[in-house]
């Protein structure tokens, strides 16, 4: 089989109605369809939004999920791959592998709910209340705090220090189809969860949490007595860095996944490296943490004063200040 990128249905390889799914360390090199990863030796098709995945050009959407969706439109007509595999369990991933091996009817609720679904678990953001229900429920299926199923516990039991991303897989793809058709059912993987993402709103809705906007740094400042779930937050802004801000002075700027995938619905500010920022902001800061940055590759990179143990500690800092000053290292970048 090709390994180039497909450009029309007759070169994209079609994924057999009776694929498997693989686990990545099973692979041994076959020929795979990787679906919400990097590629693999053996690889012939990506269904991924991760950066420099190579998914094909007509079919690159915000998840992979959607990116599973454009591909069964497509019609594929090459030649036959009977693997599919990820390197990571999420909820996008998951119901991304759901919907190429399951194929629910186009316009079908299991099918719109699956790409709901798959947005609110990685970027937060949501129309339809379900969505984010099931996104969690997906990822309490698989803790073994919250999992119904003995399967997945033990296989979590068993893990020790190795990722059980594809045996858990292997595990829960055969529940994703109740949990899509009947995701009241299924409450008490959700239900506490989703009632902090409903007190959270709350807050929001009567003025006890308060979101503005800085254009000028991409930045939403979230005031707020507790940090929010991001549930509660992303849908109210489209501003792709949240600052933080509670009354104990606690504060720190977390970058959306958004940023980080290859997102193609709208244009986002790249990240920028905001090492320099944190060495500035340390020379002003008074209180006892120290400023941190992550790393501009890191999934949700943060910048924050670490105290004790990296944990998040209060700031002298005036959020304005900081905001200020990472606007002026946003422009600082633009100019080059």
């Amino acid at each position: 089989m090709s390994t180039a990128t497909p450009t029309d249905a007759r070169s994209l390889p079609r994924v057999r109605e009776d694929a498997e799914f693989v686990p990545e360390e099973e692979l041994a090199g076959a020929p795979n369809v990787q679906v919400d990863g990097a590629r693999l030796e053996g690889t012939v098709l990506s269904l991924s939004h991760w950066p420099g995945s190579g998914t094909p050009g007509a079919l690159r959407a915000d998840t992979s999920a959607l990116i599973v969706e454009r591909y069964l439109a497509a019609a594929p007509e090459g030649p036959e791959v009977g693997v599919v595999t990820t390197n990571h369990y999420d909820e996008d991933g998951l119901l991304a592998i759901w919907l190429l091996m399951e194929r629910p009817p186009a316009g079908s609720p299991e099918r719109r709910l699956a790409v709901a679904a798959a947005e609110a678990g990685d970027f937060g953001t949501w129309t339809d209340p379900w969505a984010p229900r099931v996104a969690i429920a997906l990822m309490a299926m698989a803790e073994r705090a919250t999992t119904p199923f003995p399967e997945v516990g033990r296989i979590l039991a068993r893990a020790g220090g190795t990722d059980p991303a594809g045996r858990l897989h292997r595990a829960i793809l055969p529940r994703v189809g109740g949990l899509l058709r009947d995701p009241g059912r299924h409450r008490l993987l959700w239900a506490t969860e989703w009632s902090r993402v409903e007190a959270d709103a709350a807050l929001l809705d009567a003025g006890a949490a308060t979101i503005e906007e800085r254009r000028d740094a991409d930045l939403a400042i979230v005031r707020a007595p507790r940090p929010l779930h991001r549930m509660a937050v992303h849908p109210r802004t489209r501003r792709m860095r949240v600052m933080t801000v509670t009354p104990e002075g606690v504060l720190g700027v977390a970058h959306r996944y958004e940023t980080w995938v290859d997102y193609v619905s709208r244009p986002l500010s790249p990240r920028i490296d905001l090492g320099p920022l944190a060495r500035r902001l340390q020379g002003l800061e008074r209180g006892p943490g120290r400023w941190v940055w992550e790393g501009a590759e890191v999934i949700m990179a943060r910048l924050y004063p670490a105290g004790g143990r990296g944990r998040p500690a209060p700031s002298s800092l005036a959020p304005e200040l900081v905001a200020d000053e990472l606007a002026r290292a946003v422009a600082e970048a633009r100019a080059g």
